[in-house]
């Protein structure tokens, strides 16, 4: 005759295991998981007067506050949500803006990757003007895609896609693909760089017949030195090249436009003190901005003029690890147009927990 123990004492046996190895699973699902959070805080004070031939006057002014958290599941991988909260300085909140952030983050030393609504602020370097214009930057602060970036001690490479339209009955189907870098043979003062852009515009759902795609190219190769070492400046630099878009709207004629010009950049700083030039001269970059507007296009109006120039005055009034108050004066001039931004910044970025 066999002896069985109790089936009671069997199920309260099974019942404690499983409770321990709950709580050894859990525990070790706690460790795994590193929690962490940020909170952006910015506002903007920007006048603009002048001549209103490419934009009217206007006074952009406004806060906005970013809050941020995430989960680290590995040394290197990490999933985020939070939301950006756009508010104009005005009385009520009649015209504020939440733009939701969310995303997958791979980071390590070489290679970063995001994919989801990704915040711009993981971007490599601002973008130039010709690319993304200050009202953009005010306004759009995610990426809906994905981005990738590439590091190495001699230079960079970065490039994404931004969904920015689907296609509805109202509204055309919009995308970019943007990729850009910079190189620094043997890491010295020479730069070899340049951007590249497809931008593609479509019809709507169920377009009319007299609606056509728009294909848009933008190419930017460029050429420049680095002599911040030959100089007492914190800073001192120069870039040139060529900027062209090959431009196709269909249906509508006359075929490929390919508006080219001339691009020279420099930028120099010391101390609190910055001056930056932008110069552009050539064929009317933007042929079809009085038609489509920045719907199709994302960088400044000033671009479908054949001549822009741009002078920077920045002021790095205070600035530390958390936050960066600065004053700027920008001076925009094309053809038959003259046009002065007043513009005083601030950007506060705390954040805490395991990374």
């Amino acid at each position: 005759m066999t002896l069985r123990p109790p089936r009671k004492k069997i199920r309260g046996v099974r019942y404690l295991i499983l409770t321990i190895l709950a709580l050894m699973l859990g525990r070790g699902a706690a460790d795994a998981l590193r929690p962490d959070w940020r909170v952006d805080f910015g506002s903007v004070f920007d006048n603009r007067e002048g001549d209103d031939h490419v934009y009217d006057d206007k006074t952009y002014f406004f806060l906005s506050l970013g809050a941020e958290g995430g989960l680290s599941f590995t040394p290197r991988d990490r999933i985020a949500a939070g939301a950006m909260w756009i508010q104009p300085l005005e009385n009520g909140v009649r015209d504020s803006r939440v733009v939701p952030v969310a995303y997958y983050r791979h980071e390590d030393p070489r290679w970063k990757f995001s994919m989801g609504l990704v915040p711009r602020t993981q971007l490599r370097r601002q973008l130039p003007g010709f690319l993304w214009s200050d009202s953009l930057a005010y306004f759009q602060r995610i990426i809906r895609g994905a981005l990738v970036t590439y590091d190495h001690r001699c230079g960079f490479a970065e490039a994404y896609i931004d969904w920015r339209a689907h296609q509805s009955e109202t509204r055309r189907e919009a995308f970019n693909i943007l990729a850009y870098g910079e190189w620094r043979p043997r890491a010295g003062r020479l730069l070899l760089g340049g951007h590249a852009l497809m931008n593609h515009y479509a019809k709507t759902r169920n377009a009319p017949e007299d609606q056509s795609i728009v294909d848009n190219f933008l190419i930017n190769p460029y050429i420049g030195a680095d002599f911040s070492r030959l100089t007492g400046l914190d800073s001192l630099s120069v870039r040139g090249g060529m900027l062209m878009t090959l431009e196709r709207y269909r249906g509508a004629g006359p075929g490929w436009r390919t508006p080219a010009g001339a691009w020279l950049e420099a930028a120099a700083r010391w101390r609190w003190i910055e001056v930056r030039n932008s110069l552009y001269a050539g064929g009317r970059l933007l042929p079809l901005y009085d038609t489509f507007g920045a719907s199709l296009y994302q960088g400044e109006a000033y671009y479908k003029t054949s001549f822009y120039d741009r002078a920077d005055l920045l002021l790095h009034i205070y600035s530390n690890k958390f936050m960066n108050l600065r004053g700027e004066l920008n001076f925009n001039l094309s053809p038959s147009n003259f046009m002065f931004y007043q513009r005083l910044m601030v950007e506060i970025s705390l954040s805490g927990g395991k990374r």
